[in-house]
């Protein structure tokens, strides 16, 4: 491997970036690629405890990860599936229950650890020959000539392992920011970003729960945010839930200021004891919530996949989807400008892969903004609305099978 040399450079090695490295190499083994990473950390997955950070895995999202080899890693143990999704207002009485059979499938999709996917890919790259994770390359500075990217590091580039020779400068044909929300490539690239504040913090545990949580994935619609309770499975019971509270901001610091005892009360009281009382809650995370969507996916020979280009609110937990997705059409570009002999940068490929994954982010960031707006409104009309909205749906059997089945696609 001609490591100072590269076809395909992929900023970022989490889940997107790495999604989309071992899908390349897979399919395309003549390719040299390399995953650009700032931290020497690797993730690790504990044989005894629960990652809170989770995402809701579709059917799409899963048959990319069978293709890499990547699902037969943790599928069988750590991949929670749920059957049935319930919906409810807290300032109401309208619910929906989503289930499987509706739409004749054994489930809805798959409740899965961050840092297990991770993992799984992170083993699955390292068996590859093609591709490489480099560690410590803190992209600092880069420019364009013939054709090519050229990247710096940092000075103290002593931390970076994985290339042979250490090398001041790599060169590709095409950089990939998959790098997050703060983006260091879409800045670099001058790409614009829409930035929409929600005001709210997500609020991220594992609750141990008296009840099952019976393979359903739990979300109440609260004034103040929507409160989700997701099934983990793969440690001995069916008691843990991944819990995600997305919570005004003065809420917010005062759930975070709580000790786990009185968080534990405050969760079970906002979640109406579904599943029983809260026996315990794990360390908690919170990070802020805000939409952000690139202007452009794309720039002189480089594209961005995944938050970098766009993130939304997780009420509907379909930002890791979005992101497969964006890694799929982006595998399907560059696979039908290599057949036809152009660059992978070539900018008809970028405007190609642009134009069938904007609309689509496009109509769920809408979607999100308009849900977190609904069910946010206190006032007697909107309350009735969203109220009288899911019960109809509940009611219409063809209406649930539709919304399904847009979901699963994604």
């Amino acid at each position: 491997m001609k490591r100072q040399r590269l076809d395909i450079a992929i900023v970022g090695a989490g889940m997107v970036g790495l999604a989309q490295a071992t899908l390349l190499a897979v399919r395309h083994p003549q390719l040299q690629i390399a995953v650009l990473e700032a931290s020497t950390d690797v993730p690790q997955v504990s044989a005894t405890e629960y990652d809170p950070r989770v995402v809701a895995l579709t059917q799409s999202s899963r048959a990319l990860l069978e293709e890499v080899g990547a699902w037969e890693t943790f599928g069988a143990e750590r991949a929670c599936p749920y059957t049935e999704m319930r919906v409810w207002d807290a300032e109401g009485t309208g619910s929906v229950c989503f289930n499987s059979r509706d739409v004749q499938m054994p489930n809805l999709g798959h409740i899965v650890e961050n840092n297990v996917v991770v993992a799984a890919l992170r083993e699955r790259l390292a068996a590859l020959p093609n591709v490489e994770i480099v560690a410590g390359f803190r992209l600092e500075s880069w420019w364009r000539d013939c054709g090519l990217w050229h990247l710096q590091p940092r000075s103290d580039r002593n931390v970076v392992e994985g290339l042979e020779e250490h090398p001041e400068v790599l060169r590709t044909r095409l950089l990939v920011g998959a790098d997050g929300a703060r983006s260091k490539v879409r800045d670099l690239l001058r790409i614009r970003c829409h930035d929409t504040d929600y005001h709210q913090t997500a609020l991220v545990c594992v609750a141990k729960c008296e009840k099952s949580h019976q393979h359903t994935a739990w979300q109440r619609f609260l004034k103040t945010g929507p409160l989700a309770f997701l099934p983990l499975e793969g440690l001995g019971d069916d008691n843990h839930c991944a819990v995600v509270w997305s919570a005004d901001e003065p809420l917010a610091r005062e759930l975070v200021m709580l000790d786990d005892a009185a968080f534990a009360l405050n969760l079970e009281k906002a979640f109406e004891s579904r599943l029983g009382s809260i026996a315990s809650v794990s360390e908690r995370f919170s990070f802020p919530l805000r939409a952000r969507h690139a202007e452009s996916y794309y720039g002189p020979g480089a594209v961005l996949i995944g938050d970098a280009a766009h993130s939304i609110h997780p009420l509907a937990g379909q930002g890791a989807n979005l992101g497969l997705q964006d890694v799929l059409v982006l595998s399907e570009e560059i696979a039908r400008a290599l057949k036809r002999g152009l660059e992978p940068s070539d900018p008809s490929v970028m405007a190609r892969y642009q134009r069938r994954r904007r609309g689509d982010n496009v109509a769920t960031l809408k979607a999100m903004s308009t849900f977190k707006s609904l069910f946010g409104a206190g006032n007697l009309h909107w309350r009735w609305l969203r109220n009288t909205g899911l019960s109809m749906v509940d009611a219409s059997p063809l209406l649930k099978k539709r919304i399904i089945l847009r979901a699963m696609a994604v």
